[in-house]
């Protein structure tokens, strides 16, 4: 290696992987997350994604998490449970728990404040002192790596996680942290109080959703495939789970299909939450 190429190797900084990796149609919320990692500390803090269950927002998250770890960055996730929306602190706990031996070299009261998030059974600390604790533990965790801090189904966060999380986000521009947050459209209200930028994961495009879908279930029959992709709709979800659904003498066109597809326990799982709220 020439002295020349030495050199750039110490000055530049790692660079996030390119392409799509295995989400097709996906090329440009990619690049999108590889832009935050690259300028990571450089007033662009984060970014919220929303879209329609089963649209893929969670396999972004999974690519960026992969793609921050490839550039030794920490990776720090958490995910909003429906049952646990009720016990304050309960995402913030999740999220934070990895770095939580950390939490003995904050001061007194920070210290303090953070021990009671991590002890549920505890009252719970007030919620500036949470948020400034939090703040000084991540000036901790960041110390010497970047960090990226991962948020999915922020709808069912608890509402104290919440604001702790929203009072961070507004105030980490140009620390070395990345913020990705997911939501399913009509339900990110919390997270937009924030004042992060947005963006919609839309429904694969034909080719996209070919790709997925071909991945999944090679070898269909052409009236099989065709079937299969109008059903689904561009729905990567969907586009995985309705072949699994299907014998093998339909999915080789030996059967014909039925005239209702039938669900997979995953589907019919996030079909039966989008009726439930319905009027």
């Amino acid at each position: 290696m020439s002295t020349s190429e030495r050199r750039r190797q110490t000055e530049e900084p790692p660079r996030p992987p390119s392409g799509e990796g295995r989400l097709p149609g996906r090329k440009a919320e990619l690049e999108l997350i590889d832009s935050l990692l690259a300028g990571l500390g450089q007033g662009s803090s984060g970014l919220l994604l929303h879209g329609e269950p089963g649209v893929g927002k969670t396999a972004l998250l999974d690519a960026a998490a992969a793609r921050a770890t490839a550039l030794g960055m920490r990776v720090l996730r958490a995910a909003g449970v429906q049952s646990e929306t009720r016990i304050p602190y309960s995402a913030l706990h999740q999220l934070l728990y990895p770095v939580r031996h950390d939490v003995d070299r904050l001061d007194g009261h920070h210290r303090d404040a953070l021990h009671q998030v991590f002890d549920l059974t505890r009252p719970p600390a007030p919620e500036p002192l949470v948020s400034t604790a939090v703040l000084a533990l991540l000036e901790l965790t960041t110390a010497e790596r970047g960090l990226l801090m991962i948020t999915d189904d922020v709808a069912w966060f608890d509402e104290a996680s919440a604001a702790v999380v929203g009072f961070v986000v507004r105030r980490i521009a140009d620390a070395p942290i990345v913020f990705l947050a997911a939501s399913r459209t009509g339900t990110e209200d919390l997270f937009r109080r924030s004042g992060l930028p947005e963006r919609k994961v839309e429904s694969l495009d034909t080719g996209g959703a070919g790709a997925v879908l071909d991945a999944h279930a090679p070898g269909l029959a052409p009236a099989v495939r065709r079937r299969l992709l109008a059903e689904a709709d561009g729905n990567p979800l969907a586009l995985r789970e309705l072949p699994a659904a299907l014998t093998d003498r339909q999915l080789s066109g030996q059967d014909p299909l039925p005239d209702r597809l039938p669900l997979s326990r995953r589907l019919a799982a996030t079909c039966a939450g989008l009726l439930a709220e319905l009027p």
